[in-house]
């Protein structure tokens, strides 16, 4: 889906400048406090969204008020697609883990997403791996809080066992004589419940066609008698103009010959 995008009001852009030109500065400080060793190198992803406030951002549409900054710019992957126009502005595009989709990759790939468990399931957990040796180090894991997806998917197909289907239990179609004498029954049954779907669908038909040209007569009919009141208006107002030249208003001074 299409990423949503934000574009500065008019009564706002100020407010957003001083908030970019802002964070600008603290982006570069905090990247000069990286370079000297002062914050930890972990920390380079947030750092590395430069906003330069010196030049435009590259602009792919047209549909936004001229004259107004614009501070973010997508890409849609939808031929003819843009968000000014389709105003989708009540959803959200998320990632796989529900991490909002305007947040850049490099940020949002950071971080680890892991289960949660309550506290009192602990015990049982516990119990669990100390049965199943196999399963402690996903236990422990799932205790502490750093068991992600992946490491799930691991234990899940590390321990998975093919379905086993006892297949003479599975009751086979089975129909008593009696049963078999209704068949015709049955068989005149579905062709008459299709027979009445085959007239409620003729009947729907003509009766919507039937509304639709009705209807549509009815409004050319008033077009019409609307078309022929103001063609008679011109007319009227043409002789009056034209037979009653001390009436008229705002017009040319009569020369006498009229």
């Amino acid at each position: 889906q299409a990423a949503q995008t934000c574009c500065l009001a008019p009564d706002r852009s100020v407010h957003f400048f001083v908030a970019a030109m802002i964070a600008g500065c603290a982006r570069q400080t905090l990247s000069q406090a990286v370079r000297r060793g002062v914050i930890a190198p972990c920390y380079a992803p947030l750092l590395s969204q430069q906003r330069w406030l010196h030049q435009s951002s590259p602009r792919f549409n047209v549909a936004c008020t001229p004259g107004v900054p614009v501070m973010f710019t997508t890409i849609y992957d939808k031929p003819g697609y843009d968000d000014y126009l389709e105003l989708e502005w009540d959803e959200m595009p998320r990632d796989e883990f529900g991490v909002p989709a305007h947040i850049p990759p490099e940020l949002s790939t950071t971080i680890r997403h892991t289960y949660y468990i309550p506290p009192q399931y602990f015990p049982f957990l516990k119990k669990l791996g100390d049965d199943t040796p196999e399963l402690k180090p996903w236990m422990d894991k799932l205790m502490n809080g750093e068991m992600t997806f992946d490491d799930y998917e691991e234990m899940f197909y590390q321990f998975a066992k093919p379905l086993k289907i006892h297949r003479p239990l599975i009751p086979m179609p089975y129909r008593t004589a009696e049963e078999m004498k209704k068949s015709p029954e049955l068989l005149w049954e579905g062709a008459w419940l299709s027979f009445r779907q085959r007239v409620l669908g003729d009947y729907t038909s003509r009766h919507y066609f039937r509304d639709f040209i009705g209807g549509m007569g009815v409004g050319v009919f008033l077009a019409w008698v609307y078309t022929q009141a103001h063609r008679q208006y011109r007319i009227d107002m043409k002789l009056f103009y034209l037979e009653a030249p001390e009436h008229k208003i705002n017009w040319v001074t009569p020369r006498g010959d009229l």
